[in-house]
């Protein structure tokens, strides 16, 4: 069993958030706390995360987010960078199963209760599903700590080493497919591989990648990706990938040619 972490209900939620997105970060920093008499807990699924866990988490991730220039503004490069950094974190220090982190609330909790100083520096006045995580997919942490769960490689040196293979919006695009793709741990983590291993020249990653995944939506009735062990799965993907390539190339306007 994992760690339960306190679950802000929703409607609190909004209403918080609606102040929230108008106030100065040392405001929010001032606001932040380890409880909140609107949170709650899941009945049964594991222990109770104590005050003490809570504080280290906190700890944690504002050192994270100093390095960063936290709370002062910082660059497009520096939030890329934390993004990576703070998912590791979440992701081994949190110990959460992932029905857990499926709830939505418990995202709620870490951005408006445990760290909204944080949150709403990463995302000034942001829109609501990045903190109440209507959508987890979108939201400041949640995506973060999923992101780091589905790459996350145990019996490698660097276990989290995958997660700077694709940034943010490419990453989305499996996760979006999660149902069918992005669930899958053993079928990310060899996307990645074979991702890693491809050289796209002039091609646009996106729509590459689009392409790709689009192919493996088609397949998946009739494949069980997790069936197959790493080295047929990484084979059946490459020729899926370089399939996907050739077709992404001949769809390019010719050029040079005479009329």
């Amino acid at each position: 069993m994992g760690v339960l972490y306190p679950r802000l209900l929703a409607e609190q939620a909004r209403t918080m958030h609606e102040l929230y997105r108008t106030l100065e970060i040392a405001e929010l920093g001032r606001r932040a706390g380890m409880t909140h008499d609107s949170s709650i807990f899941a009945a049964v699924g594991g222990d109770r995360a104590g005050i003490d866990d809570l504080a280290a988490l906190r700890l944690a991730v504002v050192d994270l987010a100093t390095g960063y220039g936290f709370p002062a503004e910082s660059s497009r490069d520096a939030r890329r960078d934390f993004d990576l950094r703070v998912a590791e974190t979440l992701h081994s220090g949190m110990h959460m199963v992932p029905a857990e982190a499926a709830a939505g609330d418990v995202w709620a909790f870490l951005a408006l209760v445990l760290l909204p100083d944080v949150a709403y520096w990463r995302y000034p006045r942001p829109p609501g599903d990045r903190v109440l995580a209507t959508d987890i997919t979108r939201h400041v942490f949640g995506r973060l700590w999923w992101r780091a769960h589905l790459v996350y490689s145990g019996g490698e040196v660097n276990p989290y080493g995958a997660l700077g293979i694709l940034g943010e919006a490419a990453f989305d695009q499996i996760y979006a497919r999660r149902k069918a793709l992005g669930a899958s741990p053993h079928l990310v983590k060899a996307i990645l591989r074979t991702w890693a291993d491809l050289d796209l020249g002039d091609l646009d990653e996106r729509e590459v990648l689009r392409g790709f995944l689009q192919r493996l939506l088609r397949l998946s009735p009739f494949v069980v990706f997790d069936a197959l062990d790493a080295e047929t799965l990484d084979a059946e993907l490459r020729v899926v990938v370089l399939e996907t390539v050739d077709a992404v190339r001949a769809d390019r306007p010719a050029s040079g040619r005479i009329g």
